[in-house]
């Protein structure tokens, strides 16, 4: 959570670190350049890549969406314009492991409209971290004045080679309550983000999403060998998106470390967020330890229902209660199911 209130910030709005290639491609660097992510027209499609140094990560990928009726977003387009900028400040957080955080950033921005149909605009906004890339889709008001149904977004990431992955699976009955499990990037079938990957080049990756608002969440689902999809979170209609009018996408981020400790170093996905809009935080927020049961639970020590091994049983909060005053924790949470509302014995 960003705090603009407390720490002062430094904006500057000067052209940086990029290469027109031709007419239809850009290519945008960190300030430290080592991360850069291209950006070129394929056959009128939007496409990008991203490389760390001279490690290619992500080979060419798709970009766009399909909309209600097959419409098609992600082709038929031209370049209306192209911009650059960058920006740095140092920002206090309320509260957290690290106090003040630095955002510092390169920023292309690349304003597309289709040629034919109903010439829809569609702006690309690429930032490179020194830790990341990111990227997000804006779709303005237009003179298209109608409600907008997205049915699938078309962004892959397509890895350049194989690696590790830690994953917990999409769309099951546990939600984001599962424990993780490593298997090759290859192998994987619809999963949860953050994605964090160890590929065969040595780097360390985490693939996510920032400020997500006002749309559907995305999860990732390989499509073949090493390339994943954004696979949004749908209504149960089926529908992905509904909005009038205009929206703005989610970030959907990429962290880069050079080991798995850069990783955890990394405040890409915070900056990305909006900041602080509450006041005076200080006066009401208070950082807290607690303790809890459940988690044991879920990872099959103990059971939420009657059992030899049932893990809120009397005896054992009260071993919990003793341990959590002990180690000085502030809180305790227990949670599970009393006697006689154990399924099938109802």
């Amino acid at each position: 959570m960003k705090n603009y209130l407390i720490f002062p910030v430094v904006l500057f709005s000067i052209t940086v670190g990029y290469s027109q290639k031709t007419k239809s491609a850009y290519e945008l660097a960190s300030p430290n350049g080592k991360n850069k992510i291209k950006f070129e027209l394929v056959k009128n499609a939007p496409k990008y890549a991203v490389s760390h140094g001279k490690t290619e990560v992500i080979s060419p990928s798709d970009m766009g969406f399909v909309l209600k009726g097959n419409e098609d977003l992600s082709s038929n387009f031209e370049i209306k314009g192209a911009k650059t900028s960058t920006f740095d400040e140092t920002w206090e957080q309320v509260w957290g492991e690290k106090k003040n955080i630095r955002n510092h950033y390169n920023q292309l921005v690349v304003d597309l409209q289709q040629k034919t149909g109903n010439k829809r605009k569609l702006q690309i906004q690429f930032r490179a971290f020194d830790d990341g890339v990111a990227f997000r889709y804006v779709y303005p008001k237009q003179n298209v004045k109608d409600s907008i149904f997205i049915m699938d977004e078309k962004t892959t990431f397509n890895l350049k080679e194989d690696g590790k992955a830690w994953w917990i699976p999409a769309n099951r009955e546990n939600r984001d309550e599962y424990l993780f499990k490593d298997a090759p990037v290859s192998t994987l079938d619809t999963v949860l983000t953050p994605l964090t990957i160890e590929s065969k080049s040595g780097l360390a990756l985490s693939f996510h999403e920032a400020n997500l608002y006002d749309f559907a969440s995305m999860t990732l689902v390989n499509t073949k060998g090493t390339e994943l999809k954004s696979d949004l979170v749908p209504w149960a209609d089926g529908v992905k998106v509904r909005v009038k009018d205009s929206f703005t996408s989610s970030w959907r981020t990429i962290q880069i470390g050079e080991n798995p400790g850069e990783l955890i170093t990394s405040y890409l996905v915070l900056n990305l967020n909006e900041p602080n809009k509450l006041k005076n935080t200080n006066s009401y927020f208070k950082p807290y330890k607690y303790l809890g049961i459940w988690w044991g639970m879920h990872i099959g020590k103990y059971t939420f229902w009657e059992s030899d091994k049932q893990g809120a049983t009397t005896k054992h909060a009260e071993e919990y209660i003793d341990f959590t005053a002990k180690e000085g924790f502030h809180h305790l949470l227990i949670e599970g199911w009393n006697k006689g509302w154990t399924p099938g014995l109802v």
